[in-house]
């Protein structure tokens, strides 16, 4: 169902819309302090799950899996709870085509606890519920810190009944219909956000696509824009930074500076990008777990352990307050609010200029696979590409080294020098110095196969998918060359093809041998390149010689053979900025073009999906069908329905064809 954008009596924006992928409904509501997304999977192990973006608070029922299929179904619209007592939420009715459903496990509390029993099937320590039998049947648990609650209740319907076996499982029986039929009430008491609304998030609302919009709503508020719904229901510094790179044309000032000022104010003491923050109850079971809790128990942890958002920043202030039309007036204005340290914005972004400069300098001194950045001594993740096997267990990542840091190098020589941060002339000079070395970076992670030993590798790895390997052959015409995904810890690349061209062509200006390149892997066919039929891959193993590495890019994977769509986006919104250029020649440019044609044609043909975080496929009868991530047991995770940085075809949007 398409986006309602709705006035209570009162005038209160209320946003109501539906997005339904694979197996699973999911439901959005929000108005005033209520704000709810509601997901119902169906399948052999059919759950409900509530998430609410108060707190990243959520419910979830997980029932017993069966040799049948299950089908659940969401009735109506979700209706919106406030009691006197500060318990607020949503409530609906679902029904299911089966005689009795069995609950495997309830889960209330963070949304980090329902993520872990997902994947654990065992309930956090801590997080275990008392459980009334009613009726109605209502679960209820005080959070950590003893402040805040949460309940679930149901109301079986049309003769149905709930019981508590002897192992104090809840189970529920159809009455004389066969079907279930259960009213269901959840409710938290987490400390509502502000909502931004959707009315005043575009500069132009003219052509916007509703259902995309309605999902950017629903993630923005005042403190911050959450990452995606249901898993991620809180701030991501990576997320943000991105979603207002790509966003920037279209938003509002309010909404860019609600999502940089909730950058800027996490940023630690050192200008280091937070990547997440742990809040609520999960900020309170951490705390519990250290040595010496605070006072406030919710205070929020924060996440220091990627590298690439901490060079994120410095792009994304500068496109801000000296590209776009912020003003010299609003810029001074953000500069000088005060963040909870007592600080200056200003103050607070120089922090990150100074180590942006800092930690690019080693490699600008001593050019070397050994002076580049790596991930943090004993993290297996350091950026997008965050499951423990996504840069195929390397350690200098591409994007990172060959992208952001020359884009916060460049930004930073703006930034110092703008009278706006004080004209720091000699920071200006050391950056772009620093700069001009960095510019060299690409030429440790070249890979290079000769046409002969590429198609060998080509064909063998076909056969393992499925896949006719002709039509990749013959798009082959020489030399393969590409960029490694990684550096490993010796500093050889890991022979793995990927889409952070993305990186490359929004954030730089390669030349013009980068540009064709970059181009032949969007316009050859998978898997000489990336380009399927269903989307864009984020990664192909191909060309990579070891069956184990291979073995790590599957198309369950999470950063494997799958299409993320903000990826697409981005590789998009970088193709355009690249042909905006006035300094490249006729063949590159005549590339480039032919790229962008083939991807907006994959572009086009997922569009009813692409507010989602990802998806997947499978070879049925020699052809590739689209597959909803986490719709499948081997999938290694589940896609959001809702991912901030997917709405930005908000502002990337085809190029007019005259």
């Amino acid at each position: 169902m398409l986006p309602q954008d709705r006035r209570s009596s009162c005038g209160v924006e209320t946003l109501d819309f539906d997005l339904h992928d694979g197996i699973s409904q999911h439901h959005f509501f929000r108005r005033g302090p209520v704000a709810a997304h509601l997901i119902a999977t169906s399948g052999k192990a059919p759950r409900v799950l509530f998430a609410f973006p108060a707190g990243n608070t959520g419910i979830g029922i997980w029932f017993e899996a069966g040799p049948a299929q299950v089908a659940l179904t969401v009735e109506g619209r979700l209706a919106p709870v406030e009691r006197a007592d500060g318990m607020r939420g949503v409530s609906t009715v679902i029904t299911a085509d089966a005689a009795r459903l069995g609950v495997r496990g309830v889960v209330l509390g963070s949304v980090r606890g329902l993520r872990e029993f997902a994947h654990t099937g065992v309930t956090p320590e801590g997080l275990a519920s008392a459980i009334d039998p009613g009726p109605p049947l209502r679960v209820r648990r005080t959070t950590l810190d003893g402040r805040h609650h949460v309940e679930l209740a149901i109301t079986i319907e049309a003769g149905g009944l709930a019981t508590i076996d002897a192992a104090g499982q809840i189970v529920i029986t159809a009455g004389p219909s066969g079907e279930i039929r259960i009213a269901v009430t959840a409710l938290a008491d987490d400390e509502p956000l502000t909502p931004i609304p959707a009315a005043e998030i575009l500069t132009v609302m003219e052509g916007a696509c509703p259902r995309s919009l309605a999902a950017l709503a629903f993630l923005s508020y005042e403190e911050k824009l959450l990452a995606g719904s249901w898993r991620f229901l809180t701030y991501f510094g990576r997320d943000t930074l991105l979603s207002l790179m790509l966003l920037l044309p279209v938003l509002r000032p309010a909404m860019i500076e609600a999502g940089l000022g909730a950058v800027i104010e996490r940023l630690g003491s050192d200008g280091a990008v937070a990547h997440e923050e742990a809040i609520g109850e999960w900020a309170a079971r951490g705390h519990l777990a250290g040595a010496s809790p605070p006072f406030d128990l919710r205070e929020p942890l924060y996440d220091d352990t990627m590298v690439d958002d901490d060079f994120l920043l410095a792009p994304v202030v500068a496109a801000y307050l000296l590209d776009s039309a912020a003003g010299p007036g609003r810029a001074e204005a953000f500069l000088e609010r005060r963040t909870r340290r007592g600080i200056t914005y200003r103050e607070a972004v120089l922090a990150n200029l100074a180590l942006v400069l800092g930690r690019a300098l080693p490699f600008a001194d001593a050019p070397g696979a050994a002076t580049l950045i790596r991930l943090k001594e004993g993290a297996g993740v350091g950026e997008w590409r965050d499951s423990h096997e996504g840069l195929g267990f390397g350690r200098v990542p591409f994007n990172v080294n060959v992208a952001l840091i020359p884009a916060a190098l460049e930004a930073s020589t703006q930034l110092f020098a703008s009278p706006l941060f004080g004209s720091r002339i000699a920071e200006a000079r050391s950056a772009s110095h620093a700069l001009a070395q960095w510019r060299r970076a690409g030429d440790f992670f070249h890979v290079e196969l000769p046409a002969a030993e590429a198609g060998a590798r080509l064909v063998i790895y076909a056969a393992s998918l499925g896949i006719d390997p002709g039509p990749a052959l013959a798009s082959l015409d020489g030399v393969v060359a590409f960029p490694a995904i990684a550096l490993d810890a010796m500093g050889l690349p890991i022979p793995v093809m990927h889409s952070d061209d993305s990186f490359v062509l929004l954030f730089t200006k390669p030349d013009a041998a980068y540009l064709e390149q970059a181009a032949q892997r969007l316009l050859r066919p998978f898997p000489a390149g990336l380009r399927t039929p269903v989307g864009v891959v984020v990664a192909n193993p191909a060309f990579a010689p070891c069956p184990t590495q291979r073995a790590l890019f599957t198309s369950d994977h999470y950063h494997g053979t799958v299409i993320w769509s903000w990826q697409q986006a981005m590789l998009a919104a970088g193709l355009r900025r690249q042909l905006e250029r006035e300094d490249i020649d006729g063949g590159a440019r005549a590339s480039l073009l032919s790229a962008e044609a083939a991807l907006w044609e994959v572009i086009d043909a997922g569009a009813p999906h692409r507010d989602a975080e990802l998806w997947t496929w499978t070879v049925e009868r020699g052809w590739f069908e689209r597959v909803a991530f986490g719709a499948r047991r081997g999938h290694h995770d589940e896609s959001n329905a809702a991912q901030l940085w997917s709405t930005v075809y908000l502002a990337v949007r085809p190029p007019l064809r005259g």
